[in-house]
């Protein structure tokens, strides 16, 4: 999952991994684009893995974000968190 998120001039990128440098699990990032390069990430969630049973947890660098950017990720947010807890589809 990749999404490009835009408000006025700025320009965000949405970004899941199943392999997070935290923790080796889940995560969804946001990260503003600037001239094109990808920025470091303004906000992450990490969701617990298997082995570690605990709450997603929030982690928020210094930066400011419009209210509907930040409404588009979180709800990008629970829709991965709703994936990610259904069971694995039977073979």
């Amino acid at each position: 999952m990749d999404d490009l998120l835009e408000h006025g001039q700025r320009r965000f990128r949405v970004m899941a991994y199943d392999d997070a440098i935290h923790d080796d699990a889940w995560a969804v990032e946001l990260a503003e684009l600037v001239d094109g390069e990808l920025g470091p990430s303004i906000v992450t969630v990490l969701f617990p893995s298997d082995e570690t049973p605990r709450e997603p947890r929030v982690l928020v660098s210094q930066g400011d974000l419009p209210l509907p950017v930040l409404q588009t990720f979180l709800a990008v947010v629970d829709r991965e968190s709703r994936r990610i807890q259904q069971p694995p589809p039977l073979h």
